[in-house]
């Protein structure tokens, strides 16, 4: 389905064209350069010509970065083939260092949840949504309880 080209035309104007070859490359960052080298090295922006932008948290990550640069435009081709950068620059700018909030615990079920559960989705014929909706509710159930 094609949008009205009035609203194509916003839509398509509101992005910046190199966000999407960006996003293509945040998507396999991590695995083409480890988890420690892109905590403190993040692309930035991808100019008209190809070249990425790199932004490093400081000299020695520019300089880490640098020299990996060939190994890294090699992964970046096997991943991306037509969509990876021909060129790297790195540069030292603005880089979220922070390691991720480790995801919550899950709350435990109790049985008296579950049973109650159970019984709310018993008139659910498919057997995947029926077992996903039984879980959901058993522990929004349990967490009342808490």
């Amino acid at each position: 389905m094609r949008l009205p080209s009035p609203i194509g035309g916003d839509i398509r104007g509101a992005v910046p064209p190199d966000l999407g070859p960006v996003r293509r490359i945040l998507g396999v960052w991590n695995e083409t350069v480890g988890a420690g080298l892109a905590r403190f090295a993040q692309p930035a922006r991808i100019t008209r010509e190809g070249v990425l932008i790199v932004h490093a948290a400081d000299a020695s990550w520019v300089h880490a970065i640098t020299l990996e640069q060939r190994t890294i435009l090699k992964k970046l081709k096997e991943q991306l083939a037509g969509d990876a950068p021909v060129e790297l620059r790195v540069e030292i700018g603005p880089v979220d260092t922070r390691l991720p909030e480790p995801p919550p615990e899950p709350t435990p079920i109790q049985p008296a949840a579950q049973k109650k559960a159970d019984e709310m989705v018993a008139g659910v014929d498919d057997p995947r949504l029926k077992a996903a909706l039984s879980r959901a509710i058993a522990r929004s159930l349990s967490r009342r309880s808490e």
